[in-house]
């Protein structure tokens, strides 16, 4: 295979213009078509008397994924845009006057735990340590996997530490064995929304989510998500990678 083939990738979201960067340092010549007049797919933004809206994404999670993408072109995120950890993280509301701040500090979330639900800090470090492992196995030992063949996951260590990921507990009855105070269940069981599912639907394993959002914390862009997006840009462009704006697949 000539190392100058051609490919294109169609549409300029985060996952093209990764694949894109990726594709290029491989050597391939590489182009993107993105109908809309700006990259960035969903994390595209809005321009309006002056002022600029995020238009998607809102908050920045698991910074270490990004890191490991900026790594693969000797790149940092510190290259390109100034992250802040945001305290609280986010508000929950719960009612018209009812909202809960979840805290940046550790010490703080779990006297927040306490206070809602008395004894449950306890449940808190014994939760997260669970989810911690959770995500460790996963960010290691899964995602990074390329899913060629399901061949890639016979793999008897894999198997052993899949024992212990409670793929076959819902996420439901997971968060339940700890907490008891409907507030706490539902901070807790929000995340896996975002995966398209419901918690009694989810298995347990994904609580390495809560890991995410408790522990590694919220995280934002000085200047908006759209930073990240313009910093893959600059890599692409970087590659030789021709984004061609306005162009619609049909």
């Amino acid at each position: 295979m000539s190392k100058k083939e051609r490919v294109v990738v169609i549409g300029a979201g985060f996952a093209g213009l990764a694949s894109a960067c990726v594709l290029a340092k491989e050597g391939y010549k590489v182009t993107v078509l993105e109908k809309n007049d700006q990259p960035g797919g969903r994390a595209r933004v809005w321009e309006k008397d002056g002022f600029t809206f995020d238009m998607g994404p809102s908050w920045y999670w698991m910074p270490d994924v990004f890191e490991n993408f900026f790594a693969l072109f000797g790149k940092k995120a510190s290259d390109f845009y100034e992250l802040k950890r945001l305290d609280p993280g986010y508000r929950i509301y719960y009612g018209k006057n009812e909202v809960m701040d979840v805290p940046a500090d550790m010490q703080q979330l779990e006297k927040l735990f306490e206070e809602t639900e008395p004894g449950s800090s306890k449940g808190l470090g014994k939760f997260l340590e669970q989810a911690e492992y959770k995500y460790r196995v996963s960010m290691s030992d899964y995602v990074f996997r390329p899913s060629h063949s399901i061949t890639e996951f016979i793999d008897w260590q894999l198997i052993r530490k899949s024992m212990s990921m409670q793929l076959l507990t819902s996420m439901s009855s997971h968060v339940r064995k700890y907490f008891k105070n409907p507030k706490l269940i539902k901070m807790l069981e929000f995340p896996v929304l975002f995966l398209g599912a419901t918690p009694k639907d989810t298995p347990a394993m994904y609580s390495m989510m809560n890991y995410a959002d408790l522990a590694l914390g919220t995280w934002y862009p000085m200047g908006g998500m759209n930073e990240i997006v313009k910093a893959i840009v600059n890599i692409a462009e970087e590659l030789g990678v021709d984004i061609k704006l306005n162009t619609e697949v049909t």
